[in-house]
């Protein structure tokens, strides 16, 4: 049987209608980000508490912000992206009720996502990790020590660290915290014991605070990717795809990760 598409698959192939014509129509693309993941997504709500706060011209700052007009500069677009606030635990109804094009900041590529909407390509790997105060670092060295009686474990709602701890930690009390931007200053002040979440979160915590900070586990506890969501879309998910790679090959995305993993960013 010849793999050579027939005229009429091309025919239809050509006509489908895609998120990309939309996008490419309107002149600028819309992302959907939670603002509260550095490095990826920031939302600045005191520009003069950043350092170079002069060159600071849009609302939303990270690397996953960067990518975001990457990928506006891939498509051509004359307008820079809008940036659309969304939550954790809306991501997935936000994105299908067509309140953006992509959700980009730091999003882990999970197979409840998969269910409703298309993942990308992976662009960064990361996994599990816990984040303690150092004076109790010796106390908290496993998974099993956290999950102990007594032991407050914060989390803000609705994303894959809650999914973890629901599935992981029996005996620990979950604490629950709206703002994600203000976690492990809940560790740093004693409110809670543990934040758990993507290693390279937490490493840029710990990088942020030392000898205040310590990372529990040099080895993550699960193995995850991070990318971004579209909608059920196979050619607008194409061009993502796509340009992940040329980011990834080119050493852009390395590049922009760096530069922000050195960022001197604000406590909360």
């Amino acid at each position: 049987m010849s793999d050579t598409p027939t005229p009429s698959s091309i025919s239809a192939y050509e006509s489908l209608s895609s998120t990309l014509d939309t996008i490419l129509a309107r002149g600028y693309l819309k992302v959907g980000t939670t603002g509260d993941y550095k490095p990826f997504t920031y939302l600045v709500t005191n520009a003069t508490a950043l350092p170079n706060a002069a060159a600071i011209n849009t609302s939303y700052i990270g690397a996953d912000i960067d990518a975001a007009q990457s990928l506006s500069n891939a498509l051509g677009l004359p307008r820079p992206p809008q940036l659309i606030p969304t939550a954790w635990a809306n991501l997935t109804r936000d994105l299908a009720t067509g309140r953006f094009d992509i959700v980009m900041g730091g999003v882990s590529l999970t197979l409840p996502r998969a269910r409703t909407a298309m993942l990308s390509t992976p662009i960064q790997k990361v996994g599990k990790t816990g984040c303690v105060r150092c004076g109790d670092a010796g106390r908290f060295t496993s998974l099993v020590a956290i999950d102990q009686v007594g032991v407050r474990v914060v989390v803000n709602p609705g994303g894959s660290n809650e999914a973890f701890n629901r599935a992981n930690l029996v005996n620990a009390e979950i604490v629950l915290l709206p703002d994600n931007n203000a976690v492990f200053q809940a560790v740093r002040d004693g409110s809670a014991d543990v934040m758990i979440s993507d290693r390279i979160e937490v490493e840029l915590q710990v990088k942020l605070h030392p000898g205040e900070l310590c990372l529990v586990n040099e080895v993550p506890w699960t193995f995850e990717e991070l990318g971004y969501m579209v909608g059920r879309d196979v050619v607008w998910k194409g061009f993502v795809d796509q340009w992940v790679r040329v980011m990834l090959g080119s050493g852009a995305w390395n590049e922009t990760l760096t530069d922000w993993m050195e960022y001197r960013w604000p406590s909360v």
